[in-house]
């Protein structure tokens, strides 16, 4: 879990895992929630899975048609669940038969299932698999509970990594409660709370980018810190 304000660079320390995942024939997928969304259901996860199937889509035709093989087992009898989710994922494992109808609670478990079913093909030592769930905070209940069936789940070679405002959670919202059951059940959390750049940090910076030394920089440094609070976007 990476914290910290709105534009402290919890992304960019992310997206530096790619490149060694990506170098390790691993997958990293990623996706987002979003504040005025909120509404939608797995609207994150739907953007994770997309990513992993544009992924292989991208390989060659060997290489396809075993994923087909694996992901149709994988997933049958409720392939559909995840096409009428990811339409992109229709056009590698072919149109699914409908699903029999559920109770609402049935009918979650049944989906998170098929869910983790699905990932769990990409779980390999041999391609292990990142996955990369953005601005938390505004994540809807239904994902939050995903996310604790994956890592409660038997699930291995997946890396979880969240990122989230931490001055929009407080003790009492639904991200911490769920990080609270995790713990619980004995799932491995590690944080990083990121903090805003100090003003050497930004002496730094600024002396690296002008070519200049601290002294000279030193009016404008003050100036920016006093301006941004050392935060890297604004």
């Amino acid at each position: 879990l990476v914290s910290g304000y709105s534009g402290i660079g919890k992304s960019a320390l992310i997206y530096e895992v790619y490149k060694p995942v990506t170098q390790h024939r691993g997958y990293f997928a990623a996706g987002k929630f979003d504040q005025f969304q909120r509404s939608v259901p797995y609207r994150a996860v739907s953007q994770v899975l997309a990513d992993l199937v544009e992924q292989i889509q991208t390989e060659d035709k060997d290489a396809v048609a075993r994923w087909r093989e694996t992901i149709q087992k994988a997933v049958a009898p409720n392939g559909k669940l995840l096409t009428d989710l990811v339409p992109e994922l229709e056009l590698l494992i072919g149109p699914q038969p409908d699903v029999a109808a559920l109770d609402p609670s049935e009918a979650e478990n049944r989906f998170q299932l098929t869910i983790v079913n699905f990932i769990s093909v990409f779980c390999r030592p041999e391609h292990p698999l990142v996955l990369f769930l953005d601005d938390l905070q505004w994540a809807n209940p239904a994902s939050l509970r995903l996310r604790e069936v994956l890592l409660t789940s038997e699930l291995r070679s997946l890396f979880l990594i969240g990122a989230y405002r931490d001055n929009e959670v407080d003790a009492t919202h639904p991200l911490q409660l769920s990080i609270g059951r995790m713990r619980k059940e004995g799932v491995p959390i590690s944080e990083v709370a990121l903090q805003p750049l100090s003003p050497q940090h930004l002496s730094q910076l600024l002396c690296d980018a002008l070519r200049t030394t601290p002294e000279r920089a030193a009016s404008l440094t003050h100036l920016l810190f006093q301006k941004t609070g050392g935060n890297p976007s604004f």
